[in-house]
């Protein structure tokens, strides 16, 4: 009696050994994106082909976070959120009970994850490259107190990463007791040695900007106080934070 040919598109295997190609790929399939094919009963019940998408948004989260550069908090809001959606996407697909007709859902959070984590990772490497840096830390005002027609020279210690520097400095009376100079002080500063980057008549608490122009190594600033005569000033760096 001859045997029937197998219908078409059927995987056939031969031998006691042999590997069925199509279960395999269906498998490989189930474990990327979990459950996206059906697979069998027994396979679909297996919660363990349910966490590589976990581990593998987890994975690339911290990896994102683990790259942070310093900077503003604001500038990472829609890196976190991502990061928070992502996760979230997953755990909830983790421990969603599988139930037929649902394998569409489960496929549309776990890529949506996914590219979320990923965007993540590009978003937090793009920062590092070109978000904004904070260098107040790194800021130092020498000599004080100051003035009328005073010059004190202002150093960020660190590479200037990026094209311009954002600036903003107190003025406070360095004798509070005995006068009230502050409201009328002014400063002028510019670049040391760059007197295109002159800015003029500029308050205590007021942001001014300098483009940096390719400046290698530490930045300085120059700064010269206007103020009235007989007042001492004080000077210190509120803020100060490189950006492109």
């Amino acid at each position: 009696m001859t045997a029937e040919p197998p219908f078409r598109g059927d995987a056939v295997t031969h031998g006691p050994n042999s590997p069925a190609i199509g279960f395999v790929g269906k498998l490989f399939l189930s474990v990327l994106v979990g459950d996206s094919v059906d697979l069998t009963d027994r396979a679909r019940r297996w919660s363990l082909w349910n966490w590589p998408p976990f581990l593998l948004v987890v994975t690339l989260a911290a990896a994102s976070l683990v790259a942070a550069p310093d900077g503003p908090a604001r500038q990472f809001l829609w890196v976190h959120l991502a990061l928070g959606l992502s996760v979230a996407l997953v755990l909830v697909r983790l421990v969603l009970p599988v139930r037929k007709g649902r394998p569409h859902w489960r496929v549309l959070m776990s890529a949506t994850a996914l590219i979320g984590s990923l965007t993540a990772v590009v978003g937090m490497d793009h920062l590092a490259d070109h978000g904004e840096l904070d260098v107040t830390g790194r800021s130092r005002i020498g000599g004080g107190p100051f003035t009328d027609g005073s010059s004190a020279g202002l150093v960020v210690d660190s590479p200037a990463d990026r094209a311009r520097l954002r600036l903003t400095l107190t003025v406070r009376d360095a004798d509070r007791a005995t006068q009230f100079c502050a409201p009328e002080t002014r400063y002028s500063a510019q670049l040391r040695g760059v007197t295109s980057t002159r800015v003029e008549d500029v308050r205590g608490g007021q942001t001014i900007g300098f483009p940096l122009g390719g400046l290698q190594g530490p930045i300085h600033v120059e700064i010269t106080l206007r103020t009235d005569e007989g007042c001492w000033m004080n000077l210190s760096v509120t803020r100060a934070v490189l950006h492109d």
